[in-house]
This record gives structure tokens, sequence and C-alpha cells, in this order.
């Protein structure tokens, strides 16, 4: 699924730079990044293991996490979503194939 519906890019925060995307705020809260828009701080350096699936212009998250507990919570009871922060090994080609759906404009 991966190599036929999407194009896999690691992002090594602790030696690449971010690109420059409106979604890395979202992604990496609280992260501090220099001018080179590399991440600069200790935690956010070790911290910050996510797996973000992107449209294809590169614009919007398609399995994008709402900002509280509470919203998650309900995303996952509503149509069983698993954002980019809790993705559990198992849930990972379940969370890929809504993704996946969510571009196509199915969910």
């Amino acid at each position: 699924m991966i190599n036929a519906d999407f194009v896999p890019v690691w992002i090594n925060v602790r030696t690449t730079p971010l690109p420059r995307s409106s979604f890395v705020a979202e992604v990496l809260v609280g992260a501090k990044v220099d001018g080179d828009n590399k991440v600069v701080d200790p935690f956010s350096k070790g911290f910050f293991l996510r797996s973000v699936v992107l449209s294809p212009d590169g614009q919007r998250i398609l399995n994008h996490s709402p900002r509280t507990v509470a919203g998650s919570l309900g995303e996952a009871l509503r149509d069983g979503t698993q954002v980019y922060a809790t993705i559990d090994t198992g849930d990972y080609l379940s969370m890929l194939g809504k993704a996946l759906k969510r571009h196509r404009g199915e969910l």
C-alpha cells in the first residue's frame, strides 16, 4: 500500500531541516527551530516521532490530530481515526487506509 499509494519521506529532526510548510507547526507543537528550520531544543529532538500523511500537494494533513485529548477521543469513537501522534504498530495499515479514503473524499 505504501509503495502503491504514498510517497514515504523520512525526516530526522535531529539532523535535517524541517520542510517550510504550514503543517509543521501543528505537528511539532512547541518545537523550537532555528533560522535554517532545524529543530534545536533537546526535548523536541528526542520525542517527536510522527507519521504524517499529507495530500499530494503537501498542503493538507490527511491524518490530522485534534489539539485536545477530548477531540482525539471524539474522533476515535466517531470513525476510528488514529492520529499521527498516537498510532500503534498494529493500527498503522488502518490509519493509512483512512488517510487515503479522506484524500479521495470517502470520509
